[in-house]
């Protein structure tokens, strides 16, 4: 008797849902939806402590994304269907924060299924954990992520949503939100992904079956709205010399009126790290308010990856939605990274950001 793997049931899952979306007949269909929406960010950067040939501090970045979703729905409510992104890279909070990549990328492509069962995701897709711990709200200005950190040693190494499977080939199930509670797995073979280059070039060889789990729960209690997370990733390095990732995921976001208060926890251990590096572990704190068309929010963020880099920043955004859904926002960061020889060079300053964005 064949042994099935992992690696093979999820190859056959794929097969199973292939063959399910194609076997639905188009005279059963109720009805056939395309929707597509796109955004675009352009920025100007100023930094204090920018070394030099670098424009004396100042810069300019750019960048955008283009969403199309095409839905058949059948007359017994089941729908199918293909989406996919094209622009600048990866996108956050379920592709709606834009990338800041160079090059034109095709990013998260997935055949979808969604029945009263839950829905299934085929392709190049977000996995499970990091779908559930991606909450924290959006602002034109007030980004934890924004252009601002292209400055020369002002991005930290850590994401502030820890370490994941990324955008690689995977097949992801998530459950019905049933009494607030929804659940997700999903599984990539390879962290490695059909249409982006999520892999930079290394010599070290991609990590193989990468599972994640993931928990969401939405709640209300009196005028206060709540939701709680949990995620858990696993996955095998393959390499001599590099450890195995596991990384845990802990995340909540209290909503009143317009004010908003979140945190985003995770530790990765070692994940992915050479023998020798210590764990990296880190942690993200964010308040918003929203009256209208706008918007306050600050944040700080702090983590540590072994004794490699220390690092710490707070900001402050402020953002103007000045017509229909086009906003301006401006970031005011401050930032401090200390870090050994050879992980890149220690920085500390300030950075100010004013972003012109515009959604369609």
């Amino acid at each position: 008797m064949t042994q099935t793997t992992p690696r093979r049931a999820a190859r056959l899952a794929l097969l199973a849902a292939a063959l399910i979306g194609g076997s639905l007949p188009a005279a059963a269909a109720d009805g056939i939806q395309f929707d597509w929406h796109g955004v675009a960010e352009v920025t100007g950067v100023r930094a204090t402590n920018a070394p030099h040939g670098s424009g004396d501090g100042w810069n300019a970045y750019g960048g955008y994304a283009l969403t199309g979703n095409g839905t058949v729905t059948t007359d017994s409510g089941l729908s199918y269907g293909l989406s996919a992104t094209i622009g600048s890279g990866d996108y956050e909070k379920s592709q709606d924060r834009v990338g800041n990549n160079a090059d034109l990328t095709v990013n998260e492509a997935y055949l979808h299924v969604t029945s009263a069962w839950g829905r299934i995701r085929l392709g190049d897709e977000d996995g499970a954990a990091k779908r559930a711990v991606d909450l924290l709200p959006l602002l034109a200005g007030g980004q934890v992520d924004g252009f601002w950190n292209h400055t020369a040693g002002a991005a930290p190494y850590w994401s502030h949503l820890g370490r994941d499977s990324d955008d690689a080939t995977k097949i992801l199930y998530e459950t019905p939100r049933v009494m607030g509670l929804r659940a997700g797995v999903s599984y990539a073979w390879k962290r490695q992904s059909l249409l982006e280059d999520i892999k930079k070039p290394s010599a070290i060889a991609p990590e193989r079956d990468l599972w994640e789990f993931g928990l969401n729960y939405q709640g209300d209690w009196q005028a206060f709205s709540y939701e709680l997370a949990a995620g858990y990733v696993r996955g095998d390095a393959g390499t001599v010399g590099i450890h195995d990732t596991e990384s845990l995921k802990l995340a909540g976001l209290l909503l009143y009126g317009g004010f908003s208060a979140g945190i985003v926890w995770t530790d990765d251990g070692k994940s992915g790290q050479p023998v020798g590096i210590s764990s990296s572990r880190g942690y993200t704190l964010t308040g918003g308010y929203e009256n209208g068309p706008y918007g306050l929010s600050v944040w700080r963020q702090a983590s540590e990856r072994g004794q490699v880099e220390d690092y710490e920043a707070y900001g402050m955004g402020l953002s103007w939605r000045f017509y229909k859904q086009t906003s301006v926002g401006f970031d005011l960061v401050r930032y401090d990274a200390d870090r050994l020889p050879g992980f890149g060079v220690s920085a500390k300053g300030w950075t100010g950001a004013l972003t012109l964005q515009t959604r369609i």
